[in-house]
């Protein structure tokens, strides 16, 4: 006991205190290879867990023995798809339940697509005494699209691919989310773009679909009725033109504008972990 060092005793016994007292959770948003972990690396995240739904859907989709090239799928592999992305949400909620209730530190990695999703879980969090940070990382439609057409190939069979048609959709709803999450979070809150030079990016949404959509469409889907085909027809109108106005040069420099650099976001998530 001679080396007992009392006030490290008291000092270390406040810091735990203050920290199971006071959790942080750490959303992340951005589209499917948009690059939110490479923003993440080489930060000290002091033994934080990293969640993510992705990691049981996957394992769900091996145990099943179905492939996670998803934009390559039939008919078949996608209901399988379909039920074991339902049975993976379910898991991934408790999961998160359990991690609130524990008052864990945590971040959630995903996209954020769903804006009234991520408000109700900001305020359910800071209910439960949590202190919430959103990390956005921009990219382009083009590099989200070439990174899932590659992930699958690139990682040897191992990690999954979306279909494409799924990847614009979010992409169009995480990009439009991005001011009002700069609104939601305040100070607490940090952006990032991570976009492809000029010189390689595609910035016509018609070479963008004939590219990266055409040569993965669907093959023997269910024939639709005339009057779902004429909803398909006019909610596909509608995101054409929403998707050309966030394409517009103005419109990605404007983002690219209120974004800061890799390294002062890192400050910035470190300083918050501190803080």
């Amino acid at each position: 006991m001679d080396n007992f060092n009392y006030k490290k005793y008291l000092a270390e016994g406040r810091l735990l205190r203050e920290e199971q007292g006071n959790p942080k959770a750490i959303i992340l948003a951005g589209a499917p290879g948009a690059g939110k972990g490479y923003i993440l690396k080489g930060l000290d995240l002091g033994g934080i867990k990293i969640m993510n739904v992705d990691d049981i859907y996957i394992d769900l989709l091996k145990k099943a023995n179905v492939s996670l090239d998803l934009k390559n799928s039939t008919p078949e592999e996608r209901s399988e798809q379909a039920k074991q992305m339902a049975v993976a949400n379910k898991e991934f909620k408790g999961n998160i339940a359990a991690t609130i209730e524990g008052k864990e530190s945590f971040i959630l990695d995903g996209t954020a697509a769903s804006y009234n999703s991520t408000v109700k879980l900001k305020d359910e969090l800071e209910e439960a005494g949590y202190n919430v940070f959103m990390l956005y990382v921009y990219t382009d439609l083009e590099r989200s699209l070439s990174q899932n057409q590659d992930r699958f190939e690139k990682s040897g069979g191992e990690d999954r691919s979306l279909a494409p048609a799924i990847v614009m959709r979010t992409w169009k709803s995480v990009t439009q989310n991005l001011n009002k999450y700069a609104d939601l979070f305040g100070n607490n809150f940090v952006a990032v773009a991570n976009t492809l030079d000029d010189i390689e990016s595609i910035s016509d949404l018609e070479s963008i679909v004939k590219k990266y959509l055409t040569p993965f469409k669907p093959k023997n889907t269910k024939p639709k009725t005339p009057a779902q085909q004429k909803r398909s027809d006019d909610n596909k109108a509608k995101d054409a033109e929403e998707l050309k106005a966030m394409l517009n040069s103005d419109f990605v420099y404007d983002v690219i504008e209120t974004s800061v650099s890799k390294e002062e976001a890192q400050m910035r998530i470190a300083k918050f972990l501190n803080s």
